[in-house]
Parts: C-alpha cells; structure tokens; sequence
C-alpha cells in the first residue's frame, strides 16, 4: 500500500526514517506526505465522505468484492495464529491452513473460518496431551479439523457456529474502514461469505 502511494505521488517513503516522518506500524518504514492537492489534516475526512458516497456505488462492487476476498485469507490467517500462539503451539502449523484458503473462497464466512480455527486448535490441544511432541499427528489433526468444521459451521442454522469479532484481538484498520465506512457491510463482514449479493 505505502509503495502504491509513493508511485501516485501521495507519499514519499523514507528509508532513513526522519523524525518528522511518520511509521507504517509493522514495517517501520518511514514515510512522509508530499500530496499538495489537499490539506494533511483534511485528508480523511475527505476520503472518508468519498468512500461513503460515490465510493459505494455499484461500479465499484466487484472492486469492494475482491478486497474482501482479499482480506478473509489473512484476517483466517491472523486468527489461527492467534490460537497457536494462545496454545504454545508453532506458527510452522499455519502451512495446514494453504490447501483449504482457495482463491476466491466465497462458501464461508470469516465467522465460520474464525470457528473452525478456534475448535481446530482446541483439538490440536487434546491430541497433544496424547501424543506429546509427535508434530506429525497435530498436523494432520489440524487439517482434517478445520476441513470438518467448515463443513459443520456451513451446514449450521444461521448464527450458530459463527464467530464475531474477537476483543482479544485488535482490530485491523483495513477491516474496519471496509466494513463500516467503504462498505455498508457492518456485521455481515462476519456472518456472510464474499459475494455480490452481500455488498
């Protein structure tokens, strides 16, 4: 994303990371707003009216659908991590997640992959207490456990076996500004597989 900005201009980056720069956080990079167009200060409120104006109309809905189906993989790929980790378990574990996030995956919601996650792990936990150190069998547990409670959580009544928002975790920015200001999903984010329909 901060590479994008700087090729428009909006942005430079700044691999020295001077004190008036500010910090993309998780990357450390520095990067400075160069944009003469508009105010700093008056940026987000004007990107913020745009997106919930013309941003949402129906032009832009296959955009808005390939972000979210860009976004479910590592919001699915965050949340197991979070279990792993919550658990002691190794984030080496994260490979048994490739097979199953298919590209364009639109049969399940986040609520259901953050489900299947959350039992998948728990699984692992008890297989762990049988077989302690054998890595082997709590891959395979975690494979064939999330792929079976996927297939729970798609065949449950609505709202059953679907997870909201965790408060343990924090919230991601892009999550939220899709959901709540690009979109008018809000909570359907959560309950509803990518799809037209949906947006």
């Amino acid at each position: 994303m901060l590479s994008l900005l700087d090729a428009l201009g909006i942005i430079r980056l700044d691999p020295q990371a001077q004190a008036d720069s500010q910090m993309a956080i998780g990357e450390k990079l520095g990067w400075a707003y160069t944009w003469p167009q508009v105010p700093f200060g008056d940026l987000e409120d004007r990107l913020t009216q745009y997106l919930r104006t013309e941003g949402q109309a129906p032009a832009y809905a296959q955009t808005w659908l390939r972000v979210w189906q860009e976004l479910l993989p590592q919001e699915v790929t965050a949340y197991l991590q979070h279990q792993l980790r919550l658990h002691q378990f190794a984030d080496a574990f994260l490979a048994e997640l490739v097979p199953l996030l298919v590209p364009h995956e639109s049969r399940f919601s986040l609520g259901h992959w953050r489900y299947a996650c959350w039992a998948s792990v728990r699984s692992m936990a008890s297989v762990s207490l049988q077989y302690p150190g054998n890595a082997q069998i709590l891959k395979f547990t975690l494979g064939k456990e999330l792929a079976r409670r996927l297939d729970l959580a798609q065949g449950s009544l609505e709202g059953k076996l679907c997870f909201s928002p965790s408060y343990s975790l924090p919230d991601c920015a892009m999550t939220s500004v899709f959901s709540t200001i690009a979109t008018p999903l809000g909570d359907k984010y959560w309950i509803c597989p990518p799809s037209l329909d949906a947006l």
